[in-house]
């Protein structure tokens, strides 16, 4: 009987190690995420496109200042 208990209590600990591994790993995921430096050239942007001088076509006849 005491062999049992000593079986289920090994076990139950490993399971809850495991868990715990689990837990830890995705905390340390989750911070990774929110920790990454800035990269300006992930942002980068060329300018305006061809819908966009599309649409203020009618801008350019407008005296240059």
């Amino acid at each position: 009987m005491k062999q049992m208990l000593s079986n289920a209590a090994f076990g139950l600990s490993a399971m809850a190690l495991k868990a715990w591994a689990a837990v830890t790993n995705i905390c340390r995921m989750v911070l990774a995420e929110q920790t990454k430096p800035y990269q300006p050239e992930l942002h980068y942007m060329r300018g305006p496109g061809p819908k966009w001088r599309e649409k203020h076509a009618c801008q350019q006849d407008s005296p240059a200042r």
